[in-house]
């Protein structure tokens, strides 16, 4: 496969990755449910079981979102290896 083609995939598959890892430990582990505790809290029906779910969740968010991002860079680099240039 020809230099530029891989590494116009490596780029791809690493914002791929990097979306993911932003999406997931962003959105799904830390905003979406502060949001719903907040809002059972104001409701009245946040309980103790969802607000350590909560705070597990945004405590894990970190990792979880480094895992994903070091799967698309390890598969960017795999599309894209410069050590087989020579």
């Amino acid at each position: 496969m020809n230099r530029n083609i891989r590494m116009i995939l490596a780029v791809i598959v690493y914002i791929i990755g990097l979306a993911a890892s932003i999406y997931v430990g962003g959105w799904v582990m830390i905003i979406k449910p502060v949001k719903g505790a907040i809002a059972a809290y104001f409701v009245g029906t946040l309980t103790f079981r969802q607000l350590v779910i909560t705070i597990i969740k945004c405590a894990c968010s970190t990792t979880v979102a480094g895992l994903i991002w070091v799967i698309g860079y390890v598969a960017s680099n795999h599309v894209f290896d410069s050590r087989d240039e020579q």
